[in-house]
Parts: structure tokens; C-alpha cells; sequence
């Protein structure tokens, strides 16, 4: 199985390679502020695909530590504010289907993570991995902010395309994923799960032929496979409760493959920690950014 996510994801990155970015900058006045710079960002991905990226960029002269925050199973993906902005670069991707990301292809929810499951060539969250890779690259072709230290985090799907990323891009310097949904694992398709990963098991009551297809379609996507290889320290929470996203057991299976996770175990569910562990994260992150 680590075989075969191994071979996607450099399959993806070889077509990604032949993809140029064109990245396209500009600023946005009413969202900039005295203190930093907000800029709409756009480029190219997968299939000529464009996506759309809000980014912040503190007024001085950088280079700066980044934060991106990876987009969560949703139709929109909103500027995120946060109390480090004006000290660091702050990114937020979307991928195609997403809000500012759909001229061709608007997503649904639920919907999109059973898109053309029974085709692994096509499916569509595949694709949306690819994209989250992209935009992380797309943070180094942009000319107006200089950038240094990078943290990645994320909610949800937000959360695994944190780890898939911080697993192929060595120069991630932190991680914290909150709740990453356990797509393409197996404890993905039991039934009795809350929505989004419900969804799959929609596909499978309905469509129990496609069975095959589905496993061999999400299979690749298991943060579990590419745990080992993220060198960056991970903070990583996830709620007891958890029925939608990331199940306790599959949640601490994953921070046991991570070489250096720090694992928090809340009362609750998919909130994974709530505010409490917002400004844990907001202090975490500043540390290993050298904010704080």
C-alpha cells in the first residue's frame, strides 16, 4: 500500500512538474490593512485547473516565517485571521470546486468525496490533493512577500492535506492538523460514521458493486502511508467522540507513525479541542516559528 501512495504521489508531482504555475498577484485593497497587505493569488494546477488563494503579507522587509492553512471539506475557504499576521506571510489555498475555485466545477456537499470514486484516474479528490500541493509551491513563485520558516495547518481534510504535504515538502517546518479525516483508511468505510466520511458508506449501501473501486480510489490518500515520512514536528488533536472525520483509534495509530507528534486527546468530537486548543496551537506554532 506505501508502495502504491508512493507511486501516486510521483506520478502526481511528475504532471504537476509539466503544469507551469503562472501565477497571478494582485492586491486587494479593502481587505489590505496598515499593517499587512492582503493580495487574491491565482494559478494553475492539475488539468490546466485555476485555483484561487488569499494571501497576507506584513508591511517590512521580509524574508517572513508562513502560516497556510489548508482548506477543510467545504464550499468556502474564507481569509483567516489570526493574531500572527502581522508577522507572518499567511496563505489560504483552496482547491478546485471550492468557492473563488469553481469557474468549471462548483463541488458539493456532500458529493465530492465519492466525485467519480469508481474511477481512480478520475476521482476527484485525488485531484484535490494535487491542488493542495500546487498552492503550497505557488507560496514560492509569488513575488510580493519573501518567505522563511513555513507552518502548514488544517481542520478536518484540512488536517491530511497538512501531513500529505509536510510528507513530500521537506522544508516544512511545522504541522498542526486538528482532527484529519481519515480518508482512504479503512476505518473509513464502516459503517455507522457522521458525515463527511458518511458519505462513503452512501456509496458503498447503494452502489455495493463499487466496493472495489472505492478502496482502490482512496487507498493512496491514507495520511497512514506517508506518516513516517514527515520530518517536521506535528501537533496533532483529536476529540474521544470523533464519528466524522478522525475516529480516536485511527487518530492515535497515525501520531504513533509520526516521528515527532505531540498528541491531544480532547473530550468531544470533531472540534478537536475547541478554543482550549486554539491557543495552544497559536502558541505552538508561534515557538516553532521563532514568533514567540
Amino acid at each position: 500500500m506505501i508502495g502504491l501512495a508512493d507511486q501516486f504521489w510521483n506520478q502526481t508531482e511528475a504532471i504537476l512538474a509539466e503544469t507551469p504555475a503562472e501565477v497571478d498577484i494582485r492586491r486587494d485593497h479593502f481587505y489590505s490593512q496598515p499593517e499587512w497587505d492582503v493580495y487574491q493569488m491565482r494559478y494553475r494546477s492539475l488539468g490546466d485547473y485555476w485555483l484561487f488563494a488569499w494571501l497576507s503579507v506584513p508591511k517590512g522587509e521580509g524574508p517572513f516565517p508562513a502560516i497556510v492553512r489548508m482548506p477543510d471539506y467545504g464550499s468556502v475557504h474564507d481569509i483567516v485571521y489570526t493574531s500572527l499576521r502581522e508577522w507572518a506571510v499567511v496563505m489560504n489555498p483552496t482547491y478546485r470546486g471550492q468557492r473563488h475555485s469553481d469557474q468549471t466545477f462548483q463541488a458539493e456537499y456532500p458529493g465530492l468525496l465519492t466525485k467519480e470514486i469508481e474511477n481512480p484516474a478520475a476521482y476527484v479528490m485525488r485531484k484535490v490533493f494535487a491542488d493542495a500541493l500546487r498552492g503550497y509551491d505557488a507560496l514560492f513563485e509569488q513575488n510580493v512577500g519573501g518567505v522563511g520558516k513555513t507552518a502548514l495547518i488544517g481542520t478536518g481534510l484540512g488536517g491530511t492535506l497538512a501531513l500529505a504535504l509536510a510528507a513530500r515538502r521537506r522544508q516544512v517546518d511545522a504541522v498542526a492538523a486538528n482532527t484529519p479525516m481519515a480518508l482512504g483508511n479503512p476505518i473509513s468505510i464502516v459503517p455507522g460514521l457522521s458525515y463527511p466520511l458518511a458519505e462513503l458508506d452512501d456509496q458503498l449501501r447503494t452502489q455495493p458493486e463499487s466496493r472495489d473501486a472505492v478502496i482502490e480510489s482512496t487507498l493512496v490518500l491514507d495520511p497512514m502511508h506517508t506518516a513516517s515520512q514527515i520530518m517536521a514536528p506535528v501537533l496533532l488533536s483529536v476529540g474521544i467522540n470523533d464519528a466524522s472525520s478522525c475516529p480516536l483509534a485511527f487518530g492515535e495509530e497515525l501520531a504513533e507513525l509520526i516521528p515527532k507528534c505531540d498528541l491531544r486527546v480532547y473530550h468531544g468530537a470533531s472540534e478537536g479541542g475547541g478554543h482550549e486548543h486554539a491557543q495552544i496551537q497559536l502558541s505552538w506554532i508561534s515557538d516553532k516559528l521563532g514568533l514567540g
